[in-house]
C-alpha cells in the first residue's frame, strides 16, 4: 500500500470510529465500577479494555474497507493507537515502561489484528476458519 493511495476519509472514519468505541466503553465500565462500588481497582484493567475495542473495530473497519491484509492493518493500528497510549502515559504519570505497558500492547496488537483479519474476510462474505 503506498501514501498516494490512501484515502484519507477512510482513515478519518476509522480514528472517529476508535474514540467512540473506546468512549462508549469507558462509559459502559464506568457505570458497572460505580454500581459495584469497586471504586478505581479495577480501572486499568478497563481502560486496556476500552481502548482494546476501539483497536478492534477501527482494525475492522479498515480492513473492510481496504479488503486486503488484514494482518498488518491490525498490526498498524494496534502500534500506532499503543504509541500514542503510552506515550500519553508516560507525560501523564511521568512513569515509565512496566510489565502492564508490555502487556497492554500485547493485548492491543492481538485486539487489532484480529479486528483487522475478521474484517478483510468479511469483505468478501468469505469464511476463512
Amino acid at each position: 500500500m503506498q501514501i498516494k493511495n490512501i484515502d484519507y476519509k477512510i482513515l478519518l472514519k476509522s480514528l472517529i470510529l476508535w474514540l467512540l468505541g473506546s468512549g462508549i466503553c469507558v462509559v459502559i465500565f464506568a457505570a458497572v465500577m460505580f454500581y459495584l462500588e469497586s471504586a478505581f481497582s479495577y480501572s486499568p484493567l478497563f481502560a486496556t479494555l476500552a481502548i482494546a475495542v476501539g483497536c478492534f473495530l477501527a482494525s475492522f473497519y479498515l480492513g473492510k474497507k481496504i479488503g486486503k491484509k488484514g494482518f498488518l492493518i491490525g498490526l498498524g493500528v494496534g502500534a500506532v493507537v499503543f504509541a500514542i497510549v503510552t506515550l500519553v502515559s508516560l507525560f501523564v504519570n511521568s512513569g515509565s515502561v512496566t510489565i502492564h505497558t508490555l502487556l497492554r500492547l500485547v493485548i492491543l496488537l492481538l485486539s487489532s489484528m484480529i479486528g483487522g483479519i475478521i474484517g478483510v474476510n468479511r469483505k468478501a462474505n468469505q469464511s476463512y476458519i
